[in-house]
Parts: C-alpha cells; structure tokens; sequence
C-alpha cells in the first residue's frame, strides 16, 4: 500500500468516470452531468454510499454508471496500490459554474485533491 499513490489513482478513477469511457443505457453519461451542471446545480457523487446529489435530477443512467464504476473501485486502486479500506470519503465534485474534481480523505485524515482537465 503506497499512501503516495493515492492523488493520482482517484485521478484515473475521476477521469474516466467524466469521460467518454462511462457509457451506459445508449449514451455518455457525461453528456447527462454537463446538463445538470449547466442549469447551474452542483453535482456531487459519494463512491462509498453510492449516493449523487442533486438527487432530484438523479437518472436511471446515472445510478447504473455509479453502481458500475464502485463495483470496479476497490480494482482500480489495487492496481495502483492503494487498498481501498484506508479510503474513509471519496467524492467526485463538479460546482456550479466550476471545474470538476475528486477528492478523498484517507485514514490518516490526509486530503487528496486533484482537479480533473478535459481537452474538450
């Protein structure tokens, strides 16, 4: 286990779930986020409780693409070397007006926070 590992494998993890990697029911699910997040709502997703926020504009397609990607989580990070027990919050961020991000807090109540960039 490499604490050092972490910022950049919630990276990957953050990255792919907001790219064109996350299809699900016939289309891009980040093409669902950007309308949300365009009428001006924050979006928020907890992989640990499996929760999105704001839950008013939650979606079949939304709640499949976050079950997939927390089946597949403990396996992202192992293969990064970060066991996902010293993970204590995950959260996938996008503020109103804002850029998105993921943030985690690990077990020695140390922060991970990397902006996640998109070309498009």
């Amino acid at each position: 286990m490499k604490y050092k590992n972490i910022k950049s494998a919630i990276h990957n993890f953050g990255h792919s779930f907001a790219s064109y990697e996350n299809y699900v029911n016939d289309d891009f699910v980040i093409y669902e986020l950007r309308n949300i997040h365009k009428k001006g709502y924050d979006i928020s997703v907890n992989w640990l409780t499996r929760s999105f926020e704001p839950a008013q504009l939650n979606s079949a397609r939304i709640d499949r693409s976050i079950e997939l990607w927390a089946d597949s989580l403990e396996e992202h990070l192992l293969r990064q070397n970060v066991e996902l027990r010293v993970i204590k919050s995950l959260e996938f961020k996008w503020p109103a007006k804002k850029g998105h991000f993921i943030i985690a807090t690990d077990d020695r109540g140390v922060v991970h926070r990397k902006e996640i960039m998109h070309a498009d």
